[in-house]
């Protein structure tokens, strides 16, 4: 598996002082409020093997653990405090080893269960050929899902914020249930899920005027 990595995007204003009358123009410093735009993704991998009609598989994983979002606040000088939003952005999914089969398909969807909650769907409608590597491609999301994984980035965000007063619930599977055709052949395929979410929030920077 593969931690999230947020990265911050923002713009920096750069000012040269220029020759006026034989003078250097000094620029003003003032100090600016600005709103930074952090994403990053965690890719977990599947390993259907010996499927011949009914695909089921899943993975646990500790999001807390996926998303160190002291570090990724702390990296981009970002207080929790300033942190307006943070939610999921998108899922997507490719094969990485394809089944040796030239007509191996897949359909199905894919659930998470939060420890202790109710299992949701989170993909739906998955129809894929499988039989060669593709490059990652975006998932019909449901909401009852999405809302899952919002409640979860929130109560990352509020343990932060509590200094863990209030612990989040962070352990989560992806469940992956669906049929494998033809079937007078097991299956033999890797598949990667990725979760991509955002974070936004805002900085005070010194800029040039």
């Amino acid at each position: 598996m593969r931690r999230f990595r947020f990265w911050p995007r923002m713009a920096l204003v750069f000012a040269v002082g220029v020759m006026h009358g034989g003078c250097i123009l000094i620029p003003e410093i003032k100090d600016r409020i600005v709103e930074l735009a952090l994403t990053g993704t965690t890719t977990q991998s599947f390993v259907a093997s010996g499927v011949v009609n009914v695909y089921a598989d899943s993975i646990t994983v500790d999001l807390g653990s996926e998303i160190d979002l002291a570090t990724i606040l702390a990296d981009a000088r970002v207080d929790p405090s300033d942190v307006s939003q943070i939610m999921l952005s998108g899922v997507s999914y490719r094969v990485v080893v394809p089944d040796p089969n030239p007509g191996r398909h897949i359909d199905g969807d894919i659930y998470v269960h939060r420890q202790g909650l109710t299992e949701h769907a989170l993909v739906t409608g998955l129809s894929e050929d499988v039989n060669a590597v593709t490059g990652f491609k975006t998932a019909t999301l449901d909401a009852n899902g999405v809302a899952d994984l919002n409640n979860l980035l929130a109560e990352l965000l509020e343990e932060l914020k509590s200094g863990g007063a209030i612990p989040a619930n962070k352990i989560v599977t992806f469940a992956a249930y669906g049929t494998s055709s033809p079937t007078d052949a097991s299956t033999s395929f890797t598949w990667e899920l990725k979760i991509t979410v955002g974070v936004v929030g805002t900085v005070q920077v010194s800029v040039p005027t």
